[in-house]
């Protein structure tokens, strides 16, 4: 039999074993319920001849969103987080409020406009296996938060964010 058939490592990917981490929202990295690793697109040109239309390599690429949903703590740290970092690059009170979201990120690793992000797929032993960096993300959208009385059980609020990212990497992480 042919051993260059049979795969290396058997084991399924588990979605249950992840710790997604962004540096700008440290108080919501814990609480991180979801995260996706998203799909890619290219729509790729298409070259005339005589004969028939025929589509060419694409020198575009197209990254969906990333989105995370999470548990909002009690104090809403990390709901306000997102929240001021959306107004802050979308829509300050002043100039000088996104300028100075700007300049903040020339001086500390997590901080200004954009922030980088890690999501780590553990493997079958909970050890890290796959690192998914993503460069120059920002959040575009929050969901709302809905209260409610109606319930007779308590449900914890998660709030889902949508960020844009300018790309991705997806990389084995050395084992130790």
């Amino acid at each position: 039999m042919n051993n260059l058939l049979q795969p290396i490592n058997k084991n399924f990917l588990s979605q249950l074993e992840f710790k997604f981490i962004i540096n700008k929202l440290p108080n919501c990295n814990f609480f991180v319920q979801e995260a996706n690793i998203p799909g890619l697109s290219a729509s790729p040109p298409l070259m005339g001849s005589p004969f028939v239309t025929m589509p060419i390599a694409s020198d575009r690429m197209t990254y969906n969103d990333l989105r995370i949903t999470f548990k909002v703590d009690e104090d809403m740290q990390n709901y306000t987080e997102i929240v001021d970092w959306l107004i802050g690059i979308n829509f300050p009170t002043s100039g000088e409020e996104h300028r100075a979201l700007r300049n903040e990120g020339r001086k500390q690793q997590g901080a200004g406009v954009y922030s980088d992000a890690s999501l780590f797929i553990m493997n079958s032993h909970m050890n890290k296996n796959i690192e998914v960096q993503f460069k120059d993300c920002f959040p575009i959208d929050i969901e709302d938060l809905n209260f409610t009385t109606r319930s007779d059980m308590v449900d914890w609020l998660e709030a889902t964010v949508t960020f844009k990212y300018l790309h991705h990497t997806i990389k084995r992480v050395a084992s130790s």
